[in-house]
């Protein structure tokens, strides 16, 4: 989740939260005013009965009021009492029963004792109390909905600049060795920010072309005195005066002078792969890639007489490098004749964005997690590197492929997808 939508959630459920608080709090205090106000009226209403009885005299005192909401009758004498409740009547006007509230209270004038009961109608209360807290709700949610478009503005606008540095930081590439500069944002910690990746990449960029010089040289420079040796080794080994124990320990040397260019090589390869130095990439059609390069290998096939079985009918594009898509092939097919069987067989098959490379062979006697690491070896070969797989997997990570193994019906299989 994205941090700005992050902090709009959370800005959200705190407003929500304050505005449910502050709605709960004015909706009992809207409801404490409105009683209040009601027993206000209740009293004044008492007031005035009290002095209509000591102003009338006993029998022209009319019993109740042509509203219905007061009852007066004549009591014999009594404590004096007075409560206040509610209660349901029947409204005329209304048409059903709709709640009071009811004051009965008892008052004497002149020896003569009275109980009144006065109601008065809640209805209008409630359809006031009603409309102000519906209009109160529009209007929260009104400003509701104004802070959040107004926070939504607000984060846009302070986090432009850190995203058009997150669009600058994407568009570099530390193969292409350019200058990359911020622009000023006036706030102070996406200033510094900048600064600090400015300061990053001038060293990354120091670091990368310092360690591709390097490798580049000391490539060159192994390469050099092992090509001296190979033919001073090769002149030698077409010596006809050598001993067969001579001639044998020359041979080794040679074979090791041989696996030790490879290796370089092979070194060589990772480092540019690693560094990201195959930038060009194009659409390459890889089952027409393994039918050209099958043929080169009829030959090995054949000395071990390896039957081959070829599905290659779903067509399977990617886009990578040239060189290095030639390269992951013939590892791949590589890794398939050297660990395969004499009269073993080999089943390469495509499926919709992968191919399946599987071959007859020995079982693994190493974890299969550690199968692409650099140097493993499922046996001692000499005639092996232990660089093929992780150079394969390499690109695949370069290039955003997939590259797995799986063992199953007595069949190695590199599962390439993408």
């Amino acid at each position: 989740m994205k941090l700005q939508n992050k902090i709009n959630i959370r800005f959200l459920l705190v407003t929500l939260l304050v505005f449910t608080v502050a709605g709960v709090i004015f909706y009992f205090a809207l409801d404490r005013v409105i009683d209040h106000n009601i027993k206000g009226i209740l009293k004044s209403r008492k007031t005035n009965i009290i002095l209509y009885l000591q102003h009338n005299k006993t029998d022209s005192i009319l019993l109740g009021s042509p509203d219905r909401t007061i009852f007066i009758r004549q009591i014999a004498k009594t404590e004096d009492h007075s409560f206040i409740s509610d209660t349901l009547a029947y409204d005329e006007r209304e048409k059903e029963l709709i709640p009071f509230r009811k004051m009965v209270f008892s008052t004497s004038v002149d020896n003569n004792y009275f109980e009144v009961t006065i109601l008065q109608s809640l209805l209008e209360s409630e359809d006031l109390q009603g409309i102000i807290f519906y209009f109160m709700a529009i209007l929260f949610s009104l400003i509701f909905l104004a802070l959040f478009f107004l926070n939504r503005w607000l984060s846009d606008k302070a986090w432009r600049p850190f995203f058009k540095s997150l669009s600058l930081l994407k568009s570099w590439k530390i193969s292409e060795n350019r200058q990359i500069s911020f622009d000023q944002t006036g706030i102070s910690e996406f200033d510094q920010l900048n600064r600090t990746l400015e300061e990053m990449i001038q060293k990354m960029q120091t670091d990368f072309v310092n360690l591709k010089e390097f490798t580049e040289n000391a490539s060159h420079e192994i390469q050099t005195p092992l090509a001296i040796i190979k033919s001073k080794l090769e002149l030698l080994l077409n010596d006809n005066e050598l001993s067969g124990l001579q001639h044998k320990q020359l041979h080794d040397a040679f074979e090791s002078v041989i696996r030790m260019s490879k290796l370089n090589e092979a070194l060589l390869l990772l480092s540019k792969i690693e560094n990201r130095q195959f930038i060009e990439k194009c659409d390459i059609d890889f089952c027409m890639l393994i039918h050209s390069r099958l043929e080169y290998l009829e030959e090995l096939f054949a000395l071990k007489q390896i039957e081959i079985s070829v599905q290659l009918n779903v067509p399977v594009i990617i886009s990578i490098h040239p060189m290095l898509a030639d390269i992951l092939i013939n590892n791949l097919l590589n890794n398939t004749l050297k660990h395969n069987f004499n009269h073993g067989k080999i089943i390469i098959s495509s499926g919709i964005n992968e191919i399946t490379f599987s071959n007859t062979g020995k079982p693994l006697t190493i974890d299969p997690s550690k199968l692409f690491r650099r140097f493993v070896k499922n046996n001692n070969s000499e005639e092996s590197t232990g660089l093929g797989l992780a150079i394969a997997d390499e690109i695949c990570r370069a290039n955003h492929l997939r590259l797995n193994y799986t063992y199953l019906n007595d069949l190695h299989s590199f599962i390439l997808s993408c």
